[in-house]
């Protein structure tokens, strides 16, 4: 299959799920919704495939570096990474610590790589937030002290045979959080002043960060550690750039088609080139991930030649998987029924075919010598755990027939398998940690298929 004929899928297949799908009329996916998020009002955090966003932005990123070069490459062996996020570094907005049991201190536990080692995993993802380590005066003065915590963690995956994937959460001039909408979500996010996309500081403060990285941990095999450039990387128009497509009479859903959305497009496949290019040349060895654009759900054809590994992330369906989450709220009502698994909706039913139908694009993606990966999923706390049980059950099942690995999004948390708070999950004491052994048994029979 030629990358036109991908692509092409990708879009038909998002774009029917978000503009035709169930959702398209329901639980926030309306008109009304898709107008509040150009407003940058509705939560984008960790909303992938049901993001109405998806599906536009395909035919943007085709380029002639893929159309001219159609030569084959050896198909790609996907990494079989099994494991889960360690937030220690996630936020220096303090509110997410309401939601996610971590320190804001990069401490990562030795115990979590120990139980995951013992449980039989082998990958862990580090999110993390640039300001913890970087002087908010100066973007290039790099705090020692606050990477070593980064240093004991690599050094923890060593030891314990854990793969450790380096992940900017938040780079210099981008998050996903910033589109976030505190009088909705309630939660206080501290947005960049800056765009990584436009300006050109940004840009060099975050190549300055990964060659930093890449000297730093320079000589550690590619076996051990990874760079995953920025979580879930998605241009948005500025609110000038709004005003001219409603003058325009452009509708919202059409903005990833326009010539703006091209344009917006092409500059995360810049950035992820300066960046990878940077990288390169400090470090030649170094393995290098990227997220799908918009926000992980979809492959990016413009940087299939340099074949680093390209990861996706699934919270498909959002409305199960996000039920009553409180930073969805502007995404979803807030009032959607109790999901169950299959999801049975207004239009039909989303089940185990059409999640096949939603991955295949990334089957695909090994043939064309380019390595893919799951690095985010799960469900949040609210929803039963018979329901999720069926859904990982599903998920993981077409995950494994693509021959890739994955991540859950936490490991202790309300996502994870420690502390989840779920209602009605039968749990065991684990070393005065509540552990859903359910579920863990579920992802052990997976990682296992």
């Amino acid at each position: 299959m030629n990358d036109k004929k991908i692509h092409r899928e990708s879009c038909e297949s998002a774009q029917r799920r978000v503009f035709e799908g169930p959702i398209a009329t329901r639980d926030g996916m309306s008109r009304r919704a898709v107008l509040k998020y150009f407003g940058l009002s509705a939560a984008a955090f960790v909303l992938p495939e049901q993001h109405w966003l998806a599906g536009k932005v395909v035919t943007p990123l085709q380029s002639a570096v893929v159309e001219n070069n159609p030569a084959p490459r050896k198909p790609a062996q996907n990494p079989r990474w099994y494991g889960f996020n360690l937030l220690e570094y996630f936020s220096t907005d303090t509110d997410w610590m309401k939601y996610f049991p971590y320190k804001d201190d990069g401490l990562f536990p030795e115990d979590d790589f120990r139980w995951i080692r013992d449980w039989g995993f082998t990958w862990v993802r580090l999110p993390m937030d640039y300001r913890f380590w970087t002087d908010s005066a100066d973007l290039f003065k790099i705090h020692e002290k606050k990477i070593t915590p980064i240093d004991r963690a690599i050094r923890l995956g060593e030891q314990y045979g854990i793969h450790v994937n380096v992940c900017l959460h938040r780079a210099p001039g981008y998050c996903i959080l910033d589109t976030m909408n505190e009088s909705l979500t309630g939660i206080h996010i501290t947005k960049e002043k800056s765009s990584l996309f436009t300006d050109p500081k940004m840009l060099d403060a975050f190549v300055y960060q990964w060659t930093y990285f890449a000297d730093r941990y320079k000589g550690i095999s590619s076996e051990k550690l990874s760079f995953n450039l920025v979580n879930e990387p998605i241009v948005m128009p500025n609110a000038t750039e709004i005003e001219e497509l409603k003058k325009a009479g452009n509708k919202p859903e059409d903005f990833f088609s326009s010539e703006l959305g091209r344009k917006h497009a092409a500059d995360y496949t810049r950035v992820a080139r300066t960046a990878i290019e940077a990288i390169s040349k400090h470090d030649p060895q170094r393995l290098i991930v990227t997220d799908g654009y918009i926000a992980a759900t979809t492959p990016i054809p413009d940087l299939f030649d340099t074949g680093i590994t390209q990861s996706c992330h699934t919270y498909h369906p959002v409305q199960l998987t996000h039920y009553k989450c409180e930073w969805a709220r502007g995404l979803l009502t807030g009032n959607e029924p109790v999901p169950t698994w299959p999801l049975k909706t207004e239009k039909g039913t989303i089940d185990r075919g059409e999640l096949a139908r939603t991955f295949k694009p990334w089957g695909e993606l090994a043939m064309k010598g380019v390595p893919i990966h799951f690095g985010e999923m799960g469900c949040y706390k609210h929803t039963p755990p018979e329901v999720v049980l069926a859904w990982f059950d599903d998920t993981l099942s077409v995950i494994g027939d693509l021959h890739s690995g994955w991540a859950l999004w936490n490991f202790r948390g309300p996502f994870g398998v420690l502390d989840t708070q779920r209602a009605g999950t039968k749990y065991e004491n684990w070393h005065g940690h509540q552990l859903d052994r359910p579920l863990l048994d579920l992802l052990q029979r997976k990682m296992k298929a």
